[in-house]
C-alpha cells in the first residue's frame, strides 16, 4: 500500500526533525501499538534509535570517566542536563529518550581550574585550540567566553566534556551550586554513586536552556519534542516544587515569563499532567494542532522540501505571536524580497489551515 509507506516515511521524517525517534518508539511499545504500526516506520525508528543509543553509551562512558577522575582527587560534582537525565531514568521514565551528545558536570568555582587541568592531564584535550589573537572577551586557555563553564574538552572518539561552575550566564556560581546540591539525589549508576539535581532543578535548567537557545536562534528552534521531552519526563514524576519555579519566572535567567509558561504548557500536555494555577499560562500552547500540522507538512512536502522549514517555522511563530522570520540585512534586496514573500505565504497557508481545521 503506497499510501501507508508514504505515511510511514512522513512520520519517520517528522520524528527525526523533532529529534524524538527513541521516545516515539518507546511510547509505541508502552501503549502496545508497535505491532499495529507500519513495519517501515518501526524499522526507521529502530535504526535511528540504535544510532542514538550508541551515542548515548559513549556519553555514559565519558561521564563515568570524568566522575571517577574527579572523585579520585576529592573534587565533588553534580551531573547536569543529558548525563543527569540518563542517570535518573529510573526515577523519571523516558528521561533518557532523546539525543544526548556531550557531558555536562557542575563543579565548585574554587576547584574548577584544577578539575580542568586534571582532565587535561588524563587524556582529554581542548575541543578547539585556543588562539589568543582571536579570543572573544572573557575567553582564555581554560575559560569559555560566557565564564559559566570552562572550555570544552574531549578525547579521541569521546564526547565533548563541559565543566560548569553555573547553570546560566546570569546565575552566580555559588547560587547554582546551592540549588543543584540542595535536594540532590544520590544514584547508583554504572558502578558509581553520582549526584543528580532535584526534579525542580532539572526542570528549571531544561526550561532555561531551551528558552536561551530559542532567543539566540532566529527561529523558535526549541519548540520541538527534543526539548519538551526533558520537561515532560520530569513533570510526569509529580515531585516538582512549583513555588520555586513561579518565584524565578520573570527573573534575570528567564525574563519572558509568559513565553516560559506557554512552553511549560506544551510539556505538560505531552506529560499528560496539568500545570498548577501559579504556573499555568493564560492560554495553552495548541500542541495537538501544531503536531498535526507538522505531520501534514512532512506528508505533503517530503523531508527535503525547501518549503518545509518555512511552513514549520512560521506555524510555530504564528502560535507564539511572533513576527515573520527576520531578514538578514547583508543579503541582496531581491533575495530578501523572495524570503519575505515566502514567509508571508507560509504564514498565510498555516493560518488558513488552522481556521479550516477548527
Amino acid at each position: 500500500m503506497p499510501e501507508v509507506a508514504s505515511s510511514a516515511d512522513a512520520i519517520a521524517a517528522w520524528a527525526g526533525w523533532e529529534q524524538g525517534e527513541q521516545w516515539l518508539l518507546r511510547r509505541l511499545g508502552q501503549v502496545a501499538a508497535l505491532e499495529a504500526a507500519p513495519a517501515r516506520l518501526v524499522e526507521a525508528l529502530r535504526r535511528a534509535s540504535r544510532a542514538h543509543a550508541q551515542a548515548g553509551m559513549a556519553v555514559d562512558a565519558d561521564t563515568g570517566s570524568v566522575v571517577r577522575a574527579l572523585a579520585a582527587h576529592n573534587i565533588p560534582c553534580v551531573l547536569l542536563k543529558g548525563p543527569a537525565r540518563r542517570a535518573a531514568a529510573g526515577l523519571y521514565p523516558l528521561a533518557d529518550a532523546r539525543r544526548t551528545s556531550d557531558v555536562d558536570v557542575l563543579v565548585q568555582t574554587s576547584q574548577a581550574e584544577a578539575a580542568w587541568r586534571l582532565l587535561a592531564s588524563s587524556g582529554y584535550a581542548p575541543l578547539e585550540p585556543f588562539d589568543p589573537a582571536h579570543a572573544q572577551p572573557g575567553e582564555s586557555e581554560l575559560w569559555a567566553p560566557s565564564r559559566h563553564h570552562l572550555r570544552p574538552l574531549t578525547r579521541p572518539g569521546g564526547a565533548a566534556v563541559e565543566l560548569h561552575v553555573s547553570t546560566a550566564w546570569e546565575l552566580p556560581a555559588a547560587e547554582a551550586w546551592s540549588r543543584s546540591t540542595a535536594g540532590a539525589r544520590e544514584i547508583e549508576w554504572q558502578g558509581l554513586t553520582v549526584r543528580v539535581p532535584s526534579a525542580t532543578e532539572l526542570l528549571w535548567h531544561g526550561l532555561t536552556h531551551a528558552q536561551r537557545w530559542a532567543s539566540q536562534s532566529r527561529g523558535p528552534s526549541t519548540w520541538i519534542l527534543r526539548y519538551w521531552l526533558d520537561a515532560a519526563a520530569i513533570q510526569a514524576a509529580a515531585d516538582v516544587d512549583w513555588s520555586h519555579i513561579a518565584e524565578r519566572l520573570g527573573g534575570p535567567e528567564l525574563p519572558d515569563a509568559a513565553r516560559a509558561r506557554l512552553w511549560l504548557s506544551a510539556a505538560a500536555q505531552l506529560a499528560g499532567v496539568p500545570l498548577p494555577p501559579s504556573i499555568a499560562a493564560t492560554r495553552a500552547f495548541p500542541l495537538p494542532e501544531v503536531l498535526r500540522w507538522r505531520l501534514v507538512v512532512f506528508t505533503r512536502t517530503g523531508a527535503d522540501s525547501r518549503w518545509r522549514d518555512k511552513l514549520l517555522d512560521e506555524a510555530t511563530r504564528a502560535e507564539l505571536r511572533l513576527p515573520l522570520m527576520p531578514l538578514v540585512s547583508e543579503r541582496p534586496l531581491p533575495i530578501q524580497l523572495r524570503r519575505r514573500t515566502a514567509s508571508l505565504l507560509a504564514r498565510a497557508v498555516y493560518v488558513t489551515w488552522r481556521s479550516l481545521s477548527r
